[in-house]
């Protein structure tokens, strides 16, 4: 079965978020946003075979991927079809597997023919939002510290984020990046991805909130609706400036509290193996861990 790869641009959002919306999923994944924003650094490229949307991948020189086709109706001779391509290619076939159902999709396709790896650093973190807005228990006993340390210290204004101050937001994560250059493997990557993210926010449908103190922003939150169902809203980034204690923990419990409050689950995305990055995401309790796999041939 022929088909063609395109590199993913923004007149493609209404078919990436048709896909999203027939499988509902909870992984961070599945969002338009994040497809286009990290399109560059992971080669993002996409192809509709018989009606089911398959996304292609590659960071730097690692394997290429490709996700689980999106949409209805048989999906083996779409995965033949991958399959093919990769042999033609002369790589081995890899699947990103996001659901139980994916996987017994896949094993009923082709009994036996695959093996699955937990792919555990792009797990994701789900968590109540109540229980980040409320704070209750010793759990986060910590956090509740530190913002009212922040509490005690400044006066602070929560703002929406709009075209008029996004800049703002910019400005403070480019002098993050400069500062942490030589410190943080990727950080261009990160830049060149929030830039695209920054240069098309209402294009994007995003949804963002800033903290700041004496006129100047000192921490800021981006998110969105993940699912179609509206349970759940999933962060993209989220950022602060550490010199004022208890910033990160009052972004991320304000941001809910203004933005979502009528939502029930937030999506924090993955730790990507950081270590400082899974102790905070795990000290938060999360209720959920999104368990994601990669499917080669057995």
């Amino acid at each position: 079965m022929q088909f063609e790869i395109k590199p993913v641009t923004l007149k493609d959002k209404p078919l990436f978020d048709r896909y999203f919306s027939l499988n509902n999923g909870i992984n961070s994944e599945y969002t338009f946003t994040n497809m286009f924003m990290w399109q560059k650094s992971y080669n993002i490229r996409y192809a509709v075979i018989d009606n089911m949307l398959c996304i292609l991948s590659q960071h730097g020189s690692g394997a290429e991927t490709v996700n689980f086709p999106l949409g209805e109706g048989d999906v083996k001779p779409v995965i033949s079809s991958l399959l093919e391509y990769f042999k033609n290619s002369g790589q081995s076939p890899l699947i990103r597997i996001y659901s139980e159902d994916e996987i017994n999709r896949l094993n009923q396709a082709f009994p036996d023919a695959f093996i699955l790896t937990k792919d555990r650093n792009s797990f994701d973190y789900v968590y109540k939002i109540n229980d980040l807005i409320e704070l209750r228990g010793s759990d986060y006993h910590a956090k509740k510290n530190h913002i009212n340390r922040f509490l005690a210290k400044y006066s602070y204004e929560y703002i929406n984020i709009t075209n008029d101050n996004l800049h703002l937001c910019y400005d403070m994560f480019e002098r993050w990046c400069d500062s942490k250059i030589y410190t943080i493997s990727g950080i261009e990557e990160q830049r060149e991805a929030v830039k695209i993210l920054f240069n098309n926010f209402d294009k994007l449908n995003l949804v963002g909130g800033g903290i700041t103190v004496d006129n100047n922003i000192v921490a800021f939150s981006i998110g969105e609706v993940l699912n179609a169902d509206k349970s759940m809203v999933v962060i993209h980034l989220e950022h602060a400036d550490t010199n004022f204690q208890g910033s990160f923990p009052f972004i991320n419990q304000q941001f809910l509290v203004h933005s979502w409050d009528n939502f029930e689950y937030v999506n924090r995305e993955e730790d990507m193996g950081l270590a400082g990055l899974r102790r905070a995401k795990q000290s938060y309790r999360p209720c959920l861990m999104v368990e994601k796999y990669i499917a080669s041939l057995i």
